[in-house]
């Protein structure tokens, strides 16, 4: 289906709207992501493994995450998102803090629990405010601009704490003279609170938009689930392809700064510094790159153009991921980790546009959370877990942990490509 009209005018309301929204999910993701380069320090300090470090970045997220996100999008398809997102942004951030607070795995995990909680609400609402505030042909742009508060965020965690650990393990010291012993990851998640609070601020001052939607006493229980069902032939390979793309993009946000740390001995700032910037600026061009691309195949080719999209962007994940398998010199791996980001970043605008592109305005929120359970458990759990039990199932000499981690990204992708073509195959015409 071709989408040809005439555009209308954006309004300043929804354009502020956006640029709220995208400092809210950087600073989502700047609590999200923060534990990634602390690994090695929390890991020494609560006495874990690397398998279970990956829950601690995977699922102890996710599980909460996956969940709260049903409730949360039925009540985001009935209430003021605004304010119920403002709420959620509270939580996550209050949870982002107290994790510097544990004293064993089990206490951290039950506070990153608290993050997903929080960020629960997030994108449901993005998605279902930024599809009322544009119209069908420039959604997949906004989105873009919104998704690119991820990478902005992670590539931001990742040098902000490689600047500022230096100083915060000087404080550390200090303290330590001073009769206090806290450590200097445990300092850098309470800083967390300070971002969380500007953001909650800034959603103080979006207005709501209007619903395209019927009148919300006319919406029943459960009618997100029977008009997500009603599409199944479309909506379960299509979440399936997406679950597993997420699997490949989390398996690198998460791993790699430790696969540069140990198979190539970079330090923690370096790590930082390099992967940081890295994170920011593929991420930040995939997402936009492909919100534009993303319209484009929609004016051509109605949901299907945004699934090819989608499509040949992941073939690209994969020879990224090839790369990083390959391994053998630190820049190798990094060119390989900048394919992954700028494409699989891509594809997760075109996934998500494809799906509100097919979703009644109804149910929009709740049909976006049944999304997340499938990206979140088999994507953002199941990637970061599985390379952590791979690894350390057969990991040492001669498997070295960028191998596994480009193996496990390369295997998702190819996966997620068939998936996507069967997706294709199945597609309704857009609501």
């Amino acid at each position: 289906m071709k989408n040809t009209d005439k555009l209308s005018p954006v309004s300043p309301i929804a354009l502020y709207a956006t640029a709220v929204l995208f400092f809210t999910n950087l600073v989502g993701y700047l609590d999200r992501q923060v534990l990634n380069l602390l690994v090695q320090p929390v890991k020494n300090s609560l006495h874990l493994s690397d398998g279970e470090i990956g829950l601690m970045q995977g699922l102890a997220f996710v599980l909460t995450f996956t969940v709260a996100g049903l409730f949360i999008g039925r009540l985001l398809d009935r209430y003021q998102r605004r304010l119920i997102l403002i709420v959620c942004v509270a939580v996550w951030t209050v949870s982002a803090a107290a994790g510097g607070f544990a004293r064993t795995g089990i206490e951290l995990f039950i506070a990153r629990m608290g993050v997903g909680i929080g960020e629960a609400a997030l994108i449901p609402c993005a998605v279902s405010m930024i599809a009322d505030y544009f119209d069908e042909a420039r959604r997949g742009r906004a989105y873009g601009i919104f998704t690119t508060g991820v990478y902005a965020g992670s590539g931001l965690s990742l040098v902000v704490v490689a600047f500022a650990l230096p100083f915060v393990e000087t404080f550390s010291g200090y303290l330590a003279e001073k009769g206090l012993q806290i450590e200097p990851w445990r300092l850098v998640m309470f800083t967390m609170l300070l971002p969380g609070l500007m953001a909650c601020l800034l959603l103080l001052t979006l207005t709501e938009p209007a619903r395209a939607s019927v009148p919300q006493d006319e919406i029943s229980h459960g009618e997100g689930i029977r008009d997500w069902n009603r599409q199944r032939a479309f909506f379960l390979p299509h979440h399936l392809a997406a679950a597993l793309v997420t699997a490949a993009l989390y398996g690198v946000t998460n791993w790699f700064p430790t696969v540069l740390i140990r198979d190539f001995a970079y330090s923690v700032e370096t790590v930082g510094k390099v992967f940081g910037g890295l994170v920011a600026l593929s991420g930040i061009c995939g997402s936009y790159l492909g919100g534009i691309l993303t319209d484009m195949g929609n004016r051509s080719a109605g949901v299907k153009g945004r699934i090819a999209v989608g499509t040949i962007a992941t073939a690209g994940g994969a020879l990224g991921s090839a790369a990083v398998a390959v391994g053998g010199n630190a820049a190798l791996s990094l060119a390989g980790a900048a394919i992954i980001l700028s494409m699989l970043s891509g594809v997760l605008v075109t996934a998500i546009m494809a799906m509100s592109d097919v979703a009644p305005a109804r149910s929009r929120a709740q049909i976006t959370a049944v999304y997340f359970i499938f990206t979140g458990l088999i994507g953002a759990a199941g990637g970061p877990a599985a390379i952590g039990y791979v690894n350390d199932a057969i990991g040492g000499p001669g498997w070295p942990l960028g191998r596994i981690l480009g193996m496990v990204g390369g295997v998702a992708c190819i996966a997620a490509v068939g998936f996507f073509v069967l997706a294709a195959r199945s597609t309704p015409r857009p609501s």
